[in-house]
């Protein structure tokens, strides 16, 4: 009985150095207004250990000790860090970012600040396009907007690349104001209208502004067109008081065919239509006469030879 009462004692002595090394901090984080933020990140600095505001902006952290770093952050706000030490309640106030709110986007038929655009509208700006390695327009784009993926749809040599906006398919572009493609699926080989990825992948990547992707109800502006979404793309415009400025920025290549494989001339291929007909059970005759089989053999008389267009 007397060492169990030891053993007890050990044991609570154990918890109380573990409970005793825990701290609880709490607070809020609220906006230049005194208005709670809402989901705002709080981790501690250097560990995985955070939490996010309710609410009513409030938090509740446990921590390992009472001297750490709390690393504040939001979107559209600046990331703050406030140190605990000696304290375990804190009002913390975040500054807005207005670089990153008044950033301007362009949308449907015009413009909205970033702080105000609520909808599926991602962007993507020049210097981060000028920074990739790729050679066309929509490779400059890979990685870089979530949901946007680059696709190789026809493999003939010097083909762009195509985007397509959560794999819906062929968006609508809309360059500068004039719209190409769309849902239409003029964006494929053998077709009459004209490509908006072909429009696309003709513009400079030094030359494009900003670009936007509209998504969902974000692009409905535009009717069904746009049902595979819209590629909005602004190209850069000159002022009287830009400097001249003059940029240089080019690639060069070659293409050849590995094996041209060897086509049949007339009298071959008029050979063949015959015998198809024979093995259908046809009359060849009907096709083509005894004399018209034996000048297209022979490729002297005129209307009945071979061209060599290769």
């Amino acid at each position: 009985m007397k060492h169990l009462k030891i053993l007890c004692t050990c044991t609570m002595l154990l918890l109380s150095v573990v409970t005793f090394a825990q701290s609880r901090i709490t607070g809020s984080v609220s906006d230049s207004q005194s208005e709670p933020i809402i989901g705002a990140n709080i981790t501690v600095k250097g560990s995985s250990i955070g939490t996010i505001t309710d609410i009513n902006g409030h938090f509740t952290l446990d921590t390992k000790s009472g001297n750490e770093t709390l690393v504040v952050s939001f979107i559209g706000y600046k990331t703050k860090e406030v140190g605990t030490k000696g304290k375990s309640s804190f009002r913390i106030v975040l500054e807005e970012d207005s670089e990153t709110l008044e950033e301007v986007i362009v949308v449907g038929y015009g413009t909205q600040s970033k702080r105000n655009v609520t909808g599926a509208i991602s962007s993507v700006k020049s210097d981060a396009l000028t920074r990739s390695s790729s050679t066309s327009t929509a490779g400059a784009l890979t990685g870089k907007i979530q949901g946007v993926t680059t696709r190789a749809k026809d493999a003939r040599p010097g083909k762009g690349i195509g985007l397509e906006v959560r794999n819906m398919g062929s968006p609508l572009y809309v360059i500068d104001g004039i719209p190409y493609g769309g849902q239409t699926g003029n964006d494929w080989v053998q077709t009459s209208n004209v490509s908006g990825n072909d429009v696309f992948n003709s513009l400079g990547i030094e030359d494009i502004e900003s670009i936007s992707i509209l998504k969902d109800a974000s692009a409905a502006i535009y009717g069904l067109r746009a049902a595979n979404g819209v590629v909005l793309v602004t190209t850069k415009k000159g002022s009287k008081e830009d400097k001249v400025n003059v940029n240089v920025n080019g690639y060069y290549g070659w293409q050849n065919l590995t094996r041209f494989p060897e086509l049949a001339n007339a009298g071959q291929y008029v050979r063949g239509l015959v015998e198809s007909e024979q093995n259908y059970g046809n009359d060849p005759s009907k096709l083509y006469t005894r004399e018209e089989l034996a000048k297209w053999q022979a490729g002297t008389d005129p209307g009945y030879k071979s061209y060599d267009y290769y």
